[in-house]
């Protein structure tokens, strides 16, 4: 019966996706347009993503172990589920970010128009285009926005929810730029919404378990060096996992 209800709630998600991307695509086109208006666009993600989440029976409950500071800062999380990136938004809607995520949703047809304009697509063979999204990254956050990359690189199926180990970006980001780091675990993303193109994977309705870590302070990171944040973030993100 599991497996039969999440066939027909993926399909009513796939539908209630496309259904309210007809609705606000040409508005946040039309901002993403120019850049002095790119960030009068961030909000209208926001009412969407709440608007998706009411109407798919999802909630975030939020643990916040320490105050979010000002943008712009460093945002790194576990990756476990499509649902962390709706979820996002719910948790962090007046500061205003952007993704840095896989290439590959270029050739998302819709969606590769706001991913192009407005997020930093990360090119994983490495080479100079994965350097360009590195500095393009640099230069988002000197524009005063915040910048979220899932350190793991990715979202590793077969693995969920044991955390991999970190690659370096986000932690080199936030020391080019002496700005913060604020982890977050999703602790249960991974039971309310499975790889849709998985056989049988699940998914249902409920209330997602985020935690909120105290933040790694721009004087910690300016202080220790990329090994050691890496390590410091793994134990914040990787410690309520090993609760499970």
């Amino acid at each position: 019966m599991k497996i039969v209800f999440s066939y027909f709630f993926k399909l009513y998600l796939a539908l209630l996706f496309l259904v309210t991307l007809v609705l606000f695509y040409i508005p946040i086109l039309l901002l993403l347009l120019r850049e002095d208006t790119k960030k009068k666009a961030f909000p209208i993600f926001v009412f969407w993503c709440r608007l998706i989440c009411f109407l798919a029976g999802y909630r975030v409950k939020p643990r916040f172990a320490y105050e979010i500071p000002e943008a712009p800062f460093v945002l790194i999380a576990n990756h476990t589920s499509f649902l962390d990136i709706v979820f996002m938004y719910l948790l962090f809607p007046k500061h205003p970010f952007l993704f840095l995520g896989k290439a590959e949703l270029l050739k998302v047809p819709l969606v590769k128009t706001f991913f192009k304009r407005l997020h930093i697509p990360v090119y994983r063979k490495g080479g100079p285009n994965a350097n360009k999204a590195l500095e393009t990254a640099d230069k988002a956050i000197k524009d005063g926005w915040c910048v979220i990359i899932f350190p793991e690189g990715g979202i590793k199926e077969n693995l969920v929810p044991a955390l991999q180990p970190f690659k370096d970006g986000a932690f080199r980001l936030a020391k080019n730029n002496s700005v913060p780091l604020v982890p977050i675990t999703f602790m249960n993303n991974h039971d309310l919404f499975q790889d849709p193109a998985a056989k049988h994977s699940l998914a249902q309705p409920g209330v997602a378990d985020v935690v909120v870590h105290p933040i790694i302070t721009k004087e910690s990171v300016i202080q220790n060096e990329i090994t050691e944040l890496k390590s410091i973030a793994f134990e914040r993100i990787n410690s309520p996992l090993l609760e499970l």
